[in-house]
């Protein structure tokens, strides 16, 4: 099976799924109610909105078997006003809906037909896109929002498949934003350079999963080395 293919990635994604409800159970109802790593929304505001994204990839799986038309989300409205619903219970509420909806997922991905992965599916703000893309997207969720809670889960604990994946998804995305600073980027591992823009800008370079973290908002880069030397660029907001 090729290494991004659902299949592949769904062993990842519940060890993933196990580790972030390790860290959620250990979570008082005060502490649900604490700031995250988001601004303005609290822990109880990033588990709620790991359920309902689970819950609004169940939908596209089952959209692309059954052939109804059932999209991610009816708008970005209802997206916010279901997290905002959710994020003030209770801790055990909290882990028990998105126990419930990240299993639910896993079930559904686990048993979805394997001739329709690539059956075009509504997803909120990119259109029709094959549902392959659920299984994948679901890891960038758990992952980065697992950080999200500050509970000391960081880019250095993100698998490498999904360092690699993501990064190179993340390069793409920059180098076709014309708010993105000229630079090279270098990971360690490789030392190879993925150049944006016209290239002429400083070379960053550092462990790949710390570039991830920074180009992603998640850390502030001071694991990163700018040459010639100097402040970091100042890469435009991520978005999930």
């Amino acid at each position: 099976m090729p290494p991004d293919s659902p299949a592949s990635v769904l062993p990842l994604l519940h060890a993933s799924v196990d580790r972030l409800l390790a860290t959620a159970a250990a979570l008082s109802d005060e502490e649900v109610r604490a700031p995250s790593l988001l601004p303005g929304w609290t822990r109880g505001h990033v588990l709620t909105h790991l359920a309902r994204s689970a819950d609004s990839r169940s939908r596209l799986l089952a959209s692309a078997r059954s052939g109804a038309d059932l999209p991610q989300y009816a708008d970005e409205a209802q997206r916010e006003r279901e997290i905002e619903a959710g994020a003030g219970r209770s801790a055990a509420a909290l882990l028990d809906d998105m126990d419930t909806a990240l299993h639910r997922f896993l079930a559904a991905a686990r048993d979805h037909p394997r001739d329709a992965w690539e059956v075009p599916v509504r997803w909120l703000g990119g259109g029709p896109k094959p549902v392959r893309g659920a299984v994948g997207s679901m890891l960038r969720e758990v992952e980065v929002h697992h950080t999200d809670l500050a509970t000391g889960h960081g880019p250095a604990d993100w698998p490498a498949f999904f360092v690699a994946r993501e990064l190179e998804t993340t390069v793409g995305r920059l180098r076709g934003d014309p708010d993105a600073p000229p630079m090279t980027l270098c990971a360690d591992q490789d030392r190879t350079g993925w150049v944006v823009k016209d290239g002429r800008g400083p070379r960053v370079t550092g462990p790949a999963a710390e570039l991830l973290g920074w180009l992603t908002g998640r850390t502030d880069g001071r694991a990163l080395t700018v040459e010639p030397p100097g402040p970091l660029p100042t890469p435009p907001a991520w978005r999930s």
